[in-house]
């Protein structure tokens, strides 16, 4: 028979008797620590998978360029979380500027209208940022600081041309895209993929974690999302995540035979 007990004080006894001086909720932050507490093993089990095999936590957000909680989102949580973990690789993100809009195709003209939940000027700007990911070849290192641009500015399709501009593309490209069919069509596609979701969404932003949609993983993300990247990813664990992570109790297995 096997019997599991919450046993910690194994785990301490284990690096009392070597040179770690750290308290135990860091012993597992990396390979170097662990071995200096004795406690290799313990970690490899109960926390690590091996880097090449833990994939990066998928953030996709659906959001529109106009919507207040979107600007919110993207320039007090999501961006600063990206540029926190930039030196890691626990983290891919996908953004797609479209939202609540909807689309109709045009008869006449072949292409697709749209109307957006903020007017006419959120079109604009939902346009611009797609043919800004086009001309990024859709590297958000590329893009995403342009969209932070724009999403911290008073007017996000004011300051366009601008952050256009500032982040190394030529504002004639992406003005000459967002007004004709190859801006119409990218446009098209955000909309898809937006449509496609499943569940679908009922508000903006819209968070996706590794393809799933909860509505509290949701409010982990608004609120907290470093940390829900941390509890997210399943390899070791960068030291941006040692204030995020609460100590785990070593897991011990009797066996009686």
């Amino acid at each position: 028979m096997i019997y599991k007990f919450l046993f910690v004080a194994a785990f301490v006894a284990l690096a009392s008797a070597s040179s770690c001086d750290l308290p135990s909720r860091f012993w597992c932050d990396s390979k170097k620590i662990a071995s200096e507490c004795g406690v290799e093993l313990q970690c490899a089990e109960r926390h690590w998978i091996e880097d090449n095999d833990a994939q990066p936590v998928m953030l996709d957000l659906y959001f529109e360029s106009l919507c207040p909680g979107c600007r919110q989102f993207i320039t007090k949580m999501l961006y600063p979380t990206w540029k926190q973990f930039l030196d890691t690789k626990i983290l891919k993100i996908q953004l797609y500027s479209y939202g609540n809009a909807k689309e109709m195709k045009n008869a006449s003209t072949g292409m697709w209208d749209f109307t957006c939940q903020h007017g006419p000027q959120e079109c604009v700007g939902n346009l611009i940022e797609n043919c800004i990911q086009k001309y990024t070849m859709n590297d958000p290192m590329k893009y995403f600081p342009i969209f932070y641009c724009m999403e911290s500015a008073q007017d996000p399709v004011e300051a366009a041309k601008m952050c256009v501009t500032k982040g190394g593309l030529k504002w004639s490209d992406v003005d000459t895209c967002a007004k004709g069919p190859d801006g119409n069509a990218l446009m098209h596609n955000s909309a898809m993929a937006t449509d496609k979701l499943n569940p679908r969404h009922t508000y903006v932003p819209w968070v996706t974690i590794n393809g799933q949609h909860t509505e509290s993983m949701q409010e982990e993300a608004q609120e907290n999302l470093p940390k829900l990247l941390c509890d997210t990813y399943k390899g070791m664990k960068p030291k941006q995540c040692a204030e995020y992570m609460e100590p785990q109790p070593l897991l011990v297995t009797y066996r009686d035979d």
